[in-house]
């Protein structure tokens, strides 16, 4: 497990070199930090797993550059696509109805996908020069709370079996909340999760009750 500093030069680089290899990085985000493999990558995702003693029947979330991206991905229609228009880039991770391109391992199954653009540069850079979706899951364990520092990060997982091949270290974030999630795959839209963005804010925007 390598630690390499946001300021770093060839950050982005040696994270790119990371995802395309099979391997996966701990990655600063604008709410906590992510854990980021390549969600079309059988072996890493199966490890992704094991390094976050996730469950198998919980899916993995994923962040994209843009809205094309997330078309690629999921259903959505003019309705959705104004409603994304709004909270993204954001703190607001949304449900939506998943294409067959998107293997089940991702989903667990399921016929639905959780996608967020962030609003957060290093992240947009990182999704373009993969130029592809990357998981976006907290990088804890699962029954842990998620992390904001990065130096915690390498502690918790440092005598782990599996841990990270990869951390970007950006210090201590200043969010430190998980993203609001909002459902849109059922109609009406529906919040799962409140987070940094509150339900309010989320019901003025778009009277979501």
């Amino acid at each position: 497990m390598k630690i390499i500093k946001l300021s770093e030069k060839t950050a982005i680089e040696q994270a790119i070199s990371t995802l395309k290899h099979s391997g996966s990085i701990v990655y600063p985000t604008d709410t906590v930090y992510g854990l980021g493999v390549n969600p079309f990558d059988d072996f890493i995702m199966r490890r992704l797993f094991r390094i976050k003693k996730r469950p198998s029947e919980k899916a993995v979330p994923l962040i994209v550059k843009n809205i094309a991206m997330a078309k690629k991905l999921a259903y959505i229609d003019s309705s959705a696509e104004k409603i994304l228009k709004a909270i993204w880039p954001g703190s607001v991770s949304v449900v939506l109805k998943k294409r067959d391109i998107v293997p089940n391992w991702i989903t667990s199954g399921k016929d639905t996908i959780s996608l967020r653009m962030p609003n957060n540069d290093f992240c947009i850079a990182l999704i373009r020069a993969f130029n592809g979706p990357i998981t976006s899951t907290s990088a804890n364990i699962s029954w842990e709370e998620p992390m904001t520092d990065a130096a915690k990060v390498y502690e918790r997982f440092r005598k782990e079996t599996f841990r990270p091949d990869l951390i970007i270290d950006a210090g201590v974030l200043e969010q430190g909340q998980a993203s609001t999630i909002l459902d849109l795959s059922q109609g009406k839209p529906r919040i799962l999760r409140v987070g940094p963005v509150s339900a309010k804010e989320i019901a003025d925007i778009f009277k979501v009750k």
